[in-house]
């Protein structure tokens, strides 16, 4: 009987499965588009191009700022698992990713406190509603990104084993990007 801790392993992806999950996770990222497109129409429709003078357009541009580093980190993880030692790489890329992430959402839970847009105006309400669908998707992009940053720290995470950690920056790409297009319609248009 031996003293060292067993290593966890998941079966490995053939490739045809690998492609098939992968044009899944594509799909689902195409499909949640949608609300986004809905969101930002609604926003023309009720309140136009108007934005209020007291938003707070450095705080915005933080906000996107940070989500627009916090992919541009996740994606260098995917390209570190090629890498000799990719397993720390990856970690500690996963974790500034999410970090950025952290502090951008930040940025808008500060927003949101000072109340500078009433939520019963027009402007208000397209706000709360976009900025709100925005945190909800980094929520669950945080808890994958923590899932692959988990499952890479338990087990050998070989190419063949990496779809926890790719599926999750997929996501955070797509979170990121619907953010700083959030921001621009908000705060720019």
């Amino acid at each position: 009987m031996t003293n060292a801790p067993e290593q966890r392993r998941s079966a490995a992806l053939t490739p045809a499965n690998y492609r098939a999950v992968r044009f899944s996770m594509l799909f689902f990222i195409a499909t949640q588009i949608v609300p986004f497109v809905v969101l930002f129409e609604a926003k023309y429709l009720y309140d136009g191009s108007y934005v209020s003078p007291q938003a707070d357009q450095g705080f915005g541009v933080a906000g996107a700022v940070l989500m627009a580093l916090s992919a541009w980190v996740a994606w260098q993880a995917l390209r570190a698992r090629t890498e000799p030692d990719a397993r720390e790489r990856v970690a500690t890329r996963l974790k500034v990713a999410a970090g950025l992430g952290l502090l951008a959402m930040l940025t808008v839970i500060y927003q949101w406190g000072l109340r500078y847009a009433s939520p019963q105006g027009r402007f208000g309400e397209m706000y709360y509603v976009i900025s709100g669908a925005d945190m909800v998707y980094a929520v669950v992009g945080l808890i994958m990104v923590g899932i692959a940053i988990l499952r890479n720290a338990r087990q050998d995470m070989a190419p063949e084993r990496f779809w926890t950690a790719e599926a999750s920056v997929y996501f955070w790409v797509y979170v990121a990007l619907a953010w700083i297009a959030s921001w621009v319609v908000v705060f720019l248009l």
